[in-house]
């Protein structure tokens, strides 16, 4: 077997590529409804086997216009998800809102604060492959790579137990003035 790194010749060809990789994106028994709507980066419309939409936004040069035309398309979508029901049997009307992923060469700027707050969201990574003289591609999931978060992480620190008492020295050329009796006479029962 030949495995080797490959170049794309185009947008096209990439399409092509996901099309022929719709279970990897969407899941087992994948269905594509549409494979160019006409909104901007022309996304990937599929139908998982649960009759649930698959938005796939992808861009093989630039990772930040392939989430912002996702999300962009996905909001879209979703306004228009009583029309596009009644088109596509293959969603039985249930008017699910659609699930975004977004596939290019590197994950966009902020990968992983995005993957945290978006539970419908995924991002991979592709690489184009030839093997044993066909073209492919290796789809990398980028939820494994992002640093995980936990709850842990998150909560404050408990106060200590004993103040810090740190010296303080005075300013130089400011005298602070002194303690009444009464004052020193309470800071010494402390």
């Amino acid at each position: 077997m030949k495995i080797e790194p490959a170049e794309l010749q185009n947008r096209e060809e990439l399409r092509t590529l996901l099309l022929d990789a719709a279970d990897q994106l969407a899941g087992d028994n994948a269905r594509m409804l549409e494979p160019r709507l006409p909104w901007d980066g022309h996304p990937i419309l599929l139908v998982d086997a649960a009759q649930h939409p698959v938005l796939v936004s992808f861009d093989s040069a630039n990772p930040q216009a392939a989430l912002l035309n996702g999300l962009n398309s996905v909001e879209m979508l979703t306004t228009a998800l009583p029309w596009i029901n009644r088109v596509y049997d293959a969603l039985g009307e249930k008017q699910l809102a659609p699930r975004l992923v977004v596939v290019s060469h590197e994950p966009p700027p902020g990968a992983a604060t995005i993957l945290d707050s978006c539970r419908d969201l995924r991002l991979l990574r592709f690489r184009v492959l030839r093997v044993n003289g066909e073209t492919g591609l290796l789809l990398e999931d980028t939820r494994v790579t992002a640093p995980q978060t936990s709850t842990a992480d998150t909560t404050p620190a408990p106060a200590p137990a004993a103040p810090v008492v740190r010296p303080v020295t005075e300013p130089a050329g400011d005298t602070l003035p002194s303690l009444s009796t009464d004052e020193d006479n309470y800071f010494q029962q402390l």
